[in-house]
């Protein structure tokens, strides 16, 4: 561990004893942190000790889910170790604003944001960790370490094409930037290039194999279809992260993805023990709580699932969490709390900062789903898809196009969704409405069926009308 120089300025001595607390806190995660990164030295000029570790990678997801890095497992207690970064920011956030070229400020106060962001699911926390790291490479542009934090970032706000070019050259300048190699993957993997993404997660493994990089290669063996590859490189990832010393919200993150894959191969009691395994880790898991919601949905358990989407909305109160409780409140009936949900939606989207433009598919899926602004949504998707033409932005391209009356751009639309193979009742569903709106009855009968075998209560609302659908197509 690189120790800070006893030769640096007073006003940085000052704060020294914090340094080691944010340093010892975040290399306890077993990902980078301040030093590793090489941020908290004194000579900015210098190139870190030894590689950066590899970040867990980001969190699946249908909607296209923000794909954050999963939070170091800072505290068990979520709320102590929030405290505890609050502090830090204050106290970094002053040194900066007395010596606004002091480049340790700046990098110490990105990383804080940006852990904190990782913690908390707040996307304002990323965006002033990249005014901070932004700050800290004016002074310093060459240094390793804000250069890797500032590709890392761009992916963090879906600027995956600028966070792979910037990842990507600092790879090429120092081949021993595992951090900077994983957001390469990431991105390529984010943007639709799953090849490239396999060949630079194989390169990863082969230089650090891990928790972190087993989680990868499993998301990528679930879009390639692979189900069973998928669940047994998820259990392996999260046996790697136990052994690796893991806890707290980054262990969550591996209890999580394999809860995640179990529901979309519609294991209803695989998804709860993971999930329940994950809440266990850290109490604080939005990702789980929702995800425990939906098995709750899928078991008809609807008092239980509003509950837990109301805890998971208390903590991020993320479009797709909002859109799914007014669905269930929508079920049973109760149209004013419906609305408040889908309120809060429509204020969301409204919004012109990053959290508009990190939930743009979910954005899509809720104006589609729910008949509104259907020309707006289709305008989001075809942007969404000109950067990031993956699995799921051809699916919420598909899906808006079909809400706007295009059912054969639809269906063009759809088969790039479909091309790689993915398993997911959410995209058979579309498929089998899109076949439906173009007369290819018998394709759209077995879309429509797969989709409800794969998993019966993938949505309450969609999977209801897959059922209506279907029972319309066997009976004419």
């Amino acid at each position: 561990m690189a120790s800070v120089s006893t030769s640096q300025p007073s006003s940085h001595r000052r704060f020294r004893p914090l340094l080691f607390l944010l340093a010892a806190l975040l290399i306890a995660a077993g990902s980078f942190g301040l030093n590793r990164l090489g941020l908290i030295r004194s000579n900015p000029d210098s190139s870190p000790a030894q590689p950066s570790s590899v970040a867990p990678a980001g969190s699946p997801g249908p909607a296209g889910l923000s794909p954050v890095q999963a939070p170091d497992a800072l505290s068990a207690n979520g709320t102590a170790a929030t405290r505890d970064l609050d502090k830090a920011i204050g106290v970094w956030t002053a040194s900066l604003r007395r010596d606004p070229e002091d480049f340790v400020s700046a990098q110490n106060l990105a990383q804080v944001y940006y852990t904190r962001g990782r913690l908390t699911g707040n996307p304002d926390d990323y965006a002033r960790a990249q005014e901070a790291v932004d700050q800290g490479l004016k002074a310093y542009p060459d240094n390793p370490g804000a250069k890797t934090l500032k590709a890392l970032l761009l992916y963090t706000l879906h600027d995956f094409d600028g966070a792979r070019s910037t990842a990507q050259a600092i790879v090429d300048a120092d081949a021993g930037q595992l951090q900077a190699l994983a957001t390469v993957g990431d991105s390529q993997l984010e943007m639709g290039q799953y090849d490239a993404a396999a060949a630079t997660f194989a390169a990863l493994h082969n230089a650090q194999p891990g928790a972190a990089v087993t989680a990868r290669l499993s998301r990528l063996a679930s879009l390639r279809g692979q189900d069973a590859d998928a669940a047994a490189l998820a259990a392996r990832a999260a046996t790697e992260a136990r052994d690796e010393g893991s806890e707290g919200a980054s262990l969550a993150f591996y209890d999580y993805l394999q809860g995640y894959l179990a529901f979309q191969a519609g294991k209803l009691d695989i998804a709860e023990a993971a999930y329940e395994a994950a809440l266990n880790d850290w109490p604080s898991s939005y990702l789980a709580l929702e995800g425990l919601a939906k098995v709750r949905a899928a078991e008809n358990r609807l008092d239980d699932a509003v509950e837990l989407y109301g805890q998971a909305i208390a903590i991020v109160p993320q479009p797709e969490f909002l859109a799914g409780l007014g669905d269930l409140y929508q079920l049973a009936g109760d149209s004013r709390k419906a609305e408040q949900q889908f309120a809060t939606v429509r204020a969301i989207a409204k919004l012109q900062t990053v959290q508009a433009q990190l939930f743009n598919r979910q954005l899509v899926l809720f104006n589609v789903n729910h008949g509104e602004n259907l020309p707006g949504a289709l305008a989001l998707a075809e942007r969404e898809l000109q950067v990031r033409k993956d699995v799921y932005g051809w699916d919420a391209y598909a899906w808006a196009l079909l809400a706007n009356g295009r059912a054969a751009d639809a269906d063009a639309a759809m088969r790039h969704a479909l091309a790689l193979g993915t398993h997911d009742a959410l995209l058979a569903y579309h498929a089998g409405m899109i076949a439906q709106a173009i007369h290819d009855d018998e394709r759209a009968r077995t879309m429509l069926s797969d989709a409800l075998a794969l998993n019966p209560g993938f949505d309450p609302l969609q999977s209801a009308r897959a059922r209506d659908t279907l029972a319309r197509l066997s009976n004419p």
